[in-house]
């Protein structure tokens, strides 16, 4: 007896298995997609495509004012970041050979769950690769922090639909900080964070560079007897350390001689669903049969000058 992974119980099974594993297992290979889950900057829905930004700062926005002075209606002019969904696609499939080889259904579950774990990682790493892209998002690839945390100066590119013009939005802009090709010290780390910390109000906590640069941080920590490792991402099998209010982390994609330091409460990874689709597909000619997954997820940001980045820091 052929086993057909496409019949309804099945589709059930891989339904309920991604409901219970999906969020654990797109984060297992990225340390940063972790923190990010961690920090609850991994949300869902779609009302997350627009943000509310209050570009000024100023209080009247929200009507608070001392007791002894006239209160004042909100100032909201109403602007808001608006952001549109990058769609993402992926296979689970079993083969006619496959097939043939399983004796039983709880087999036929146990191939199909070791696929999904597959498929789940492999969103992870295409959409992490995607996010350390300097590129603003499209209909197939979201926005890359090095696109979204930036000032930029030859042009006045927006972002969420907003110009980050240094006239006009200038608090849509991160704090961007250049090294001048001088080396990471804990010193210019430290500049940058504050700077961030001052505009946000919030310190950042997510700091992410490359890997030589972790290495030459660790060093740097250890010099100092500062070597204070955070134990929630090491209980997710991933290596972190604290400096001030953030977990510092290295991803190789992060662009050469950057670093990103990021506050998760004003940058924001976001889904439509809770986890990708499951819709029943056959290629006769293949003879392969599974299912195909789609997801929709957006880069949002509700503050801009609240992250930073450094530039042309050296190890």
């Amino acid at each position: 007896m052929q086993f057909n992974p496409n019949t309804s119980h099945y589709a059930s099974a891989i339904g309920a298995w991604l409901d219970s594993n999906f969020r654990d297992q797109f984060t297992l290979t990225v340390a940063f997609m972790e923190k990010l889950k961690q920090r609850g900057a991994f949300k869902r829905g779609s009302a997350y495509l627009v943000q509310p930004v209050f570009g000024t700062g100023n209080n009247t926005v929200a009507g608070v004012s001392n007791f002894n002075t006239a209160m004042s209606i909100p100032a909201d002019s109403g602007l808001s970041a608006v952001y549109t969904w990058s769609w993402y696609q992926g296979l689970t499939t079993v083969n006619a050979q496959e097939a043939a080889a399983i004796n039983t259904e709880y087999e036929m579950v146990d191939l199909l769950e070791e696929r999904l774990r597959s498929t789940v990682a492999q969103f992870g790493q295409v959409i992490s690769n995607d996010l350390f892209t300097n590129t603003d998002a499209n209909l197939g690839k979201i926005a890359g922090i090095p696109y979204a945390v930036d000032r930029p100066t030859t042009s006045a590119n927006s972002f969420g639909g907003i110009s980050r013009s240094n006239t006009t939005n200038p608090w849509w802009r991160a704090v961007v900080v250049d090294a001048g090709n001088q080396p990471l010290t804990l010193q210019r780390l430290a500049a940058a964070y504050n700077l961030a910390t001052e505009n946000g109000g919030i310190s950042p906590d997510i700091i992410v560079m490359p890997t030589a640069h972790f290495s030459a941080f660790e060093a740097l920590l250890l010099a100092t007897q500062q070597y204070r490792q955070d134990d929630e991402i090491a209980r997710a099998g991933f290596v972190g350390y604290l400096f001030k209010g953030a977990t510092v982390l290295f991803d190789p994609r992060v662009p050469t001689n950057t670093i990103f330091i990021l506050n998760s409460r004003d940058i924001m990874l976001v889904s439509q669903t809770e986890r990708p689709s499951a819709e029943p597909v056959e290629f006769p000619d293949r003879l392969v049969r599974g299912y195909k997954h789609g997801w929709a997820v957006a880069l949002v940001a509700k503050r801009l000058n609240s992250n930073a980045r450094i530039n042309n820091i050296t190890t």
